[in-house]
């Protein structure tokens, strides 16, 4: 399926489009971010809760880190409480695994990676691995030889999918690369004084290209003629010294609109902060994140003119299940989620809903895995957390209701102390780079799914939006 990405070089975005949606969002902001390499020190040892905390450099909070992520930092190699592991102010080697969340700091390992085009380096590790998305049995063999006979010793290998079908030279070539960037953190590591960042991915174009380029792609557009430079320069140099065929690559050439708008990329972002999503037919899903998971609920909303009620609830939730695994993508939600689909009293509606949307998590990198129906007709899953997610970068709670999404009127209290009370609670100045919450609803980006397995493709109305009340069926 041909994508398309577009590269907001000034603001650290970058979007991927394909069928004219938004499949996925690249930031790269604040202080912390993934990948990062500290040298920092042990501030405390807990051995209640089997953790350290490291100082980073961040004034305000410690790092996280846990007994099973320390790797080559334990003191000793024989297992033990975390208190004979590590040592308070003992110097190490650290890399960000987690960004930090609310009142938590990054989560940190000892076990660092350095990812390339074609491979990640694993100092640490042992022996070499494959990317399970390389299913040709003849390519896993070749690959697996070659990681094997080039290998560091005394550390892992990892090949990524990107390395299928690429020559023996451009791989090595990428090892060595690697191995370069390692001897200078281990430099820089040695002569620094904690705490201190030593490495990070400055190149945002290069991270991007890294971490989504592939065959599929057909066009890349930046907001610049240097980033566009620079994007046919790694494309080239992946590509034996030439551009691959059949990609375009522009930049957008007016400064009105910005690159942004203009792609409408900050409408999708506007749109995606909005619990509210709705489905081509009609239906739509509500999206509510917790402290603890998210919650999805799905309605038929104003979808109720097929031959009959199960083909509503059926179609409607194929149609969910598809859009739901690319708002997951879209807001980068991560740990537990639960999905409440329309009630079916078929198992094997069920059971083709399910089909569906493992289908539609299967080009989702966080890798969701989904568990079955519980028992209430609920779907549960868990994806796992690869940076911060939408509401964390494009959002702040309101000064009004603190993110509560109401506000408090006691017994006693005039509805006039209360609108007092939101006047001066908007005074409070708010930073511009999180207004982009409050601003005016735009045109989002326009959706269609076509569900060719399901018999209600050959319903022509079922498109057709009535005036009648939302139809949503629950067990008694």
């Amino acid at each position: 399926m041909p994508k398309q990405i577009v590269i907001a070089e000034q603001h650290r975005t970058a979007a991927v489009f394909s069928e004219d949606q938004i499949q996925e969002l690249i930031v790269a902001t604040g202080s912390h971010q993934v990948g990062d390499i500290y040298v920092g020190t042990v501030e405390n040892v807990l051995s209640g809760i089997d953790a350290a905390f490291i100082n980073i450099g961040d004034s305000e909070r410690n790092g996280f880190m846990h007994v099973s992520d320390l790797g080559p930092l334990k003191l000793k190699r024989a297992p033990g409480p975390i208190t004979e592991l590590v040592a308070p102010k003992q110097k190490v080697l650290v890399q960000i695994m987690k960004e930090p969340t609310g009142n938590k700091g990054p989560r940190l390992t000892g076990k660092i990676t350095l990812p390339g085009r074609y491979l990640v380096l694993m100092p640490y590790g042992r022996g070499v691995n494959l990317s399970r998305r390389i299913r040709n049995e003849a390519e896993r063999h070749r690959l697996r030889a070659l990681g094997i006979l080039t290998k560091p010793p005394g550390m892992g290998l990892l090949v990524r999918t990107e390395a299928e079908s690429v020559s023996e030279e451009a791989i090595i070539e990428d090892l060595e690369a690697l191995q370069k960037r390692w001897e200078m953190v281990q430099q820089e590591a040695m002569a620094t004084r904690p705490p201190a960042l030593l490495n990070r991915d400055d190149d945002f174009i290069q991270r991007v290209l890294r971490d989504v380029y592939n065959a599929d792609v057909n066009r890349i557009v930046t907001d610049s003629d240097i980033g566009m430079q620079r994007v046919k320069q790694h494309l080239s140099s992946w590509s034996d010294g030439r551009l691959p065929a059949g990609v375009l690559v522009d930049h957008h050439r007016t400064e009105s609109p910005p690159i942004l708008e203009y792609f409408r990329v900050n409408a999708a972002i506007r749109e995606a902060l909005k619990p509210r999503v709705d489905l081509p037919s009609g239906g739509y899903i509500i999206i509510e994140p917790t402290e603890a998971l998210t919650v999805i609920d799905v309605n038929s909303g104003s979808f109720t003119r097929s031959a009959t009620a199960r083909e509503t609830v059926l179609w409607t939730n194929c149609e969910a299940a598809a859009e739901i695994a690319r708002q997951l993508r879209l807001r980068n939600v991560a740990g537990v989620i639960v999905v409440d689909f329309i009630d079916m009293e078929s198992r094997r509606d069920q059971m083709q809903v399910l089909e569906h949307f493992g289908k539609a998590l299967q080009a989702d990198k966080a890798r969701p895995q989904i568990s079955q129906l519980s028992e209430l007709g609920l779907v549960e899953l868990t994806r796992k957390r690869q940076g911060q997610n939408i509401y964390e970068l494009f959002s702040c709670p309101c000064s009004a209701c603190g993110g509560l999404g109401h506000l408090v009127q006691l017994p006693g209290e005039s509805s006039v102390e209360v609108q007092q009370s939101v006047v001066t609670s908007r005074a409070v100045p708010i930073p511009n780079s999180m207004r982009v919450a409050r601003q005016e609803r735009s045109d989002g980006l326009d959706s269609a799914h076509s569900i060719n397995s399901l018999d209600l493709i050959n319903h022509p109305d079922y498109q057709d939006k009535s005036n009648g009340r939302s139809r949503r069926r629950r067990r008694l």
